[in-house]
C-alpha cells in the first residue's frame, strides 16, 4: 500500500472516531442501533432540540452510519450497518476494566445490554 493510502485510511479512521467523540450522536447511535426513529422522536427521547438532531443525523448520514427511508411525509433513521455497535459496545468493556464503583459497573452492564445486537 503507498504511504498516501496509508494516511487516507488513518484520516478515515480518525474522522470515524471523531464522529462519536460528541455524546449526543453515541445516544442517537443508540436508539438507532434497534430500531427506526423519526426526528421527533429522537428529540424526545434526548430532550434536545430538533435542530441538533437534525445537525447530528446529518452528519452521522454524510459519514455513512445512518441512513433514512422516507415514508410520505416522515423521514424514519436507522444505523446503516450494525456492527459500528461494536466500536461502542468495546468502549463500554473498556471503561469497565478500569472501573471500581458498582453503581457505574451496573449502568456500564446495563449500556452494554441496549447496545449489543
Amino acid at each position: 500500500m503507498n504511504r498516501e493510502k496509508f494516511n487516507d485510511v488513518f484520516k478515515s479512521i480518525s474522522s470515524f472516531f471523531g464522529l462519536l467523540s460528541n455524546s449526543d450522536r453515541v445516544k442517537i447511535l443508540g436508539l438507532l442501533i434497534k430500531q427506526e426513529l423519526d426526528v421527533q422522536a429522537i428529540q424526545e427521547k434526548l430532550q434536545i432540540s430538533q435542530s441538533r438532531v437534525s445537525q447530528h443525523l446529518k452528519l452521522l448520514k454524510l459519514n455513512n452510519l445512518v441512513e433514512e427511508r422516507r415514508q410520505g411525509k416522515h423521514v424514519y433513521y436507522h444505523v446503516k450497518d450494525p456492527t459500528v455497535s461494536k466500536v461502542i459496545e468495546s468502549a463500554i468493556q473498556f471503561h469497565m476494566i478500569s472501573c471500581t464503583d458498582p453503581e457505574a459497573i451496573a449502568l456500564l452492564n446495563e449500556l452494554f445490554t441496549l447496545w449489543h445486537v
